[in-house]
């Protein structure tokens, strides 16, 4: 706590004593009054009463002038200077008005002292104590020695006003006064140190909670609390992230409908014959109704006689690593498949060169009619797609490993467009868009990987516009790129080819790069994994985005450490061993 946190606070409590000192004033003097009233008219005798109604209307009157300081802002330290002196006075006026040396008043200069221990420092009450021996003191000196006559409120009873009762009686007084000053600043002192070691305490006790909060609000995992019965109790931050919904919102609703978790449903039927902790892998939904994989782990809150109190429940999100190990387990697959099916491949290869060379030789040496002449044909095609099949898939699973040079790729996206425009899937009704930078881009990589890259995703985008459309392919720098199927902070190339055709379905997306995946009949589905795996190589990444009706987007990122941008076209250079992924 700062310094000028802490004087606000002292100030404040100063303040709270001070009002509760003068409320208590006002109660007494109000007191007083009514026992004055009650024994004047209870009284027998002749009352003097006007010397102690100036007293009382003068202590009212002090009051409410503390009252009007108060409210102008007189400093609190000034003004509890200024009640004890005037308590003080007070006090003796009221002595000399019932009696003097015989009131039986002279106790109040005690309480004096103890108002002056709660508003003032500690070593104060011994200037109240001895404040009051000296007027007590005068006021017997100057009635001893008849100086002055005090006013007798009570019936008078005679005393002996010898010196040595005199004597006595003072000093028994002002021994009073500070015996009761050295106690009360005892008490007060140690009920201060006692004050401040719980404010101390307290405050350890709310930084301790704060990092309690701060940790569990700060929590990677998601954190629930439930009562014995599933209602949800409190949430952390982490846990909102993951379904979507606030603390506040949770609040008292039962956690297995809100999440959509039967197991958790039966968790709670079955809690008494389960053994904890307990750990539950199921579906469920956020708000917005997207699918998520989590895993719970469930612990007891706190024990009761009657039962369990409640239960903590710890979530993790498995579904980035569900969707992790399925890929990794299928590119195992695919690596165990890619490697039978290359050498099976490669073994078809060779009788298929020879079967097709056989085929064409017979056609040109037979005369067939019309309908051989069809078979003989469809023979040469489906031999010449099976051959494009088998060169494709060897393509993908052994792919040629040739020592990267610098490529200069707007060359290639121009050459790429003009063999697009003379290609057999070309026609009429397409219209190509080429956007690229006025500096020429080198790209590190093998030419014919790069330009396979290239070309696969033109024919794909070619093939999805049946009747009409433009294929735009565009080429930029970036620095850095985020797409729903990766995100990057690097600097780099983005190279984007936007078809106008049917799109594709959403459910469709995810299998888009997979092998052997295809929308079209003909289509053998390698060229997007292809791609992909090309991509994979320059170390870049590759996403797409797509609506049915639409059209489609794919967008390459090419890191800058594989890209340099020149002013001027440069030859083609051969880059060093280290160079190459």
């Amino acid at each position: 706590m700062s310094l000028p946190q802490k004087t606000a606070i002292q100030d404040s409590e100063l303040l709270v004593r001070i009002k509760t000192v003068m409320v208590l004033r006002l109660i007494f003097l109000t007191g007083f009054v009514i026992l004055l009233i009650t024994f004047e008219r209870n009284a027998t005798r002749s009352t003097p009463v006007l010397p102690l109604s100036i007293v009382l209307c003068t202590a009212y009157f002090l009051s409410l002038s503390y009252a009007l300081f108060l409210r102008v802002g007189m400093r609190l330290g000034h003004l509890a200077w200024m009640q004890v002196v005037g308590d003080l006075f007070v006090v003796g006026g009221l002595l000399f008005a019932t009696g003097g040396i015989e009131s039986p008043l002279s106790f109040l200069y005690l309480f004096v002292v103890i108002e002056t221990s709660v508003i003032l420092p500690r070593s104060a009450c011994y200037l109240a104590a001895a404040g009051a021996s000296i007027l007590y003191g005068t006021l017997v000196d100057l009635e001893y020695f008849q100086m002055i006559t005090p006013v007798y409120f009570f019936p008078k009873i005679n005393v002996s006003h010898q010196g040595a009762f005199l004597f006595y009686t003072v000093v028994m007084n002002v021994a009073s006064y500070f015996a009761v000053a050295f106690l009360s600043s005892i008490l007060t002192h140690r009920l201060r140190l006692v004050k401040e070691e719980l404010e101390k305490k307290q405050m350890q006790m709310e930084h301790l909670e704060e990092f309690h909060q701060r940790v569990i609000q700060q929590m990677g995992n998601g954190l629930m609390t439930t009562d014995a019965q599933g209602r949800i109790t409190s949430a952390n931050t982490a846990f909102e992230g993951l379904f979507g919904y606030r603390a506040v919102e949770l609040k008292n609703r039962y956690c297995y409908e809100v999440l959509a978790l039967d197991p958790m449903r039966e968790f709670f039927r079955m809690q008494n014959e389960l053994v904890l902790p307990h750990y539950i892998e199921d579906e469920s939904r956020n708000r917005n109704g997207e699918p998520l994989l989590v895993g719970i782990k469930i612990s007891m809150l706190s024990q009761v006689e009657s039962g369990p109190q409640g239960y903590i429940c710890v979530f993790e999100d498995l579904t980035e690593i569900r969707r992790m190990e399925e890929k990794v387990l299928q590119n195992e697959q695919l690596a165990a498949v890619g490697r039978f099916s290359a050498g099976l491949a490669h073994e078809i290869r060779n009788p298929l060169a020879s079967l097709s060379g056989s085929i064409q030789y017979l056609r040109e040496g037979l005369k067939l009619d019309g309908t051989n002449q069809r078979l003989m044909e469809i023979v040469l095609s489906e031999t010449e797609r099976l051959n494009e099949i088998v060169t494709g898939f060897l393509s993908y699973s052994l792919p040629k490993k040739k020592k990267p040079i610098a490529v200069d790729f707007t060359k290639l996206l121009e050459d790429v467009v003009s063999l697009l425009k003379n290609s057999n899937e070309f026609h009429s009704s397409l219209e190509l868009a080429l956007e690229l930078p006025p500096e020429r881009v080198m790209i590190e990589s093998d030419p014919e990987q790069l330009k396979q890259m290239v070309w696969n995703l033109c024919i794909n985008g070619i093939q999805a516009m049946d009747k009409e459309g433009v294929l735009k392919l565009s080429l930029c720098e970036v620095e850095g790129h985020h797409h729903p199927m990766f995100s990057t902070r690097r600097r780099g190339l983005l190279f984007t080819v936007e078809d106008q055709g049917k799109g594709i379905s959403e459910d469709k997306i995810e299998l888009i790069f997979d092998p052997f995946f295809t929308t079209r009949e003909e289509g053998v589905g390698l060229g997007l994994a292809t791609v992909r795996k090309i991509i994979e190589q320059l170390g870049g990444h590759i996403g797409l985005t797509s609506e049915e009706g639409v059209g489609t987007v794919f967008e390459v990122f090419l890191p800058q450490e594989r890209a340099l941008i020149r002013g001027s076209d440069s030859p083609e250079r051969e880059m060093p061993e280290t160079a190459a992924s």
